[in-house]
């Protein structure tokens, strides 16, 4: 018998069911569904087939099977990381899925928003000004001297370029 239903997540599932008789008197009884049972059910997606021809199509053809890893492992597997480690998805404190997807939906919407502000060019200002010396201004030397009896020290400025991206 197939029946096709809606399981207590939202998914579409076949449903394979045994009769009773058949089962009464079948001598693998005990190893298939055990004493209490009176029949065999079997849950498939309806997704089936799909699941068993990419199944077949990465165990013929294991380089192709190789390049899926590891563009999945280069492209998936760190937003993953970063969501779960640092976005607060290891654990979801909502009840309900439309809760859960809310959760989800917020974390993702924050990992976007802080990658797309990596490419929003900083306008950087900077005011700078030429003093002149006045007549009888303290020497470079005596200035030192001022500045470490106050308790701060002058460090030499080192200017470093920015690297190319």
């Amino acid at each position: 018998m197939k029946k096709q239903h809606f399981d207590s997540k939202g998914y579409e599932k076949k449903t394979y069911r045994s009769s009773e008789t058949v089962c009464k008197d079948c001598p693998l009884r005990q190893q298939c569904i055990g004493g209490t049972t009176r029949f065999k059910k079997l849950d498939d997606s309806i997704h089936k087939p799909f699941y068993d021809r990419m199944h077949r199509k990465l165990s013929e053809n294991k380089p192709y099977h190789r390049r899926l890893v590891k563009r999945r492992s280069a492209t998936v597997e760190p937003v993953l990381g970063t969501l779960i480690n640092h976005m607060s998805l290891r654990r979801v404190n909502t009840r309900g899925m439309s809760g859960a997807n809310k959760h989800t939906l917020m974390a993702a919407l924050c990992y976007n928003l802080k990658k797309y502000l990596k490419f929003i060019p900083r306008k950087v200002q900077t005011a700078s000004q030429v003093l002149t010396k006045p007549a009888g201004a303290v020497k470079p030397k005596q200035f030192c001297l001022l500045l470490r009896a106050i308790g701060t020290e002058i460090r030499p400025f080192i200017f470093h370029p920015p690297l190319e991206r």
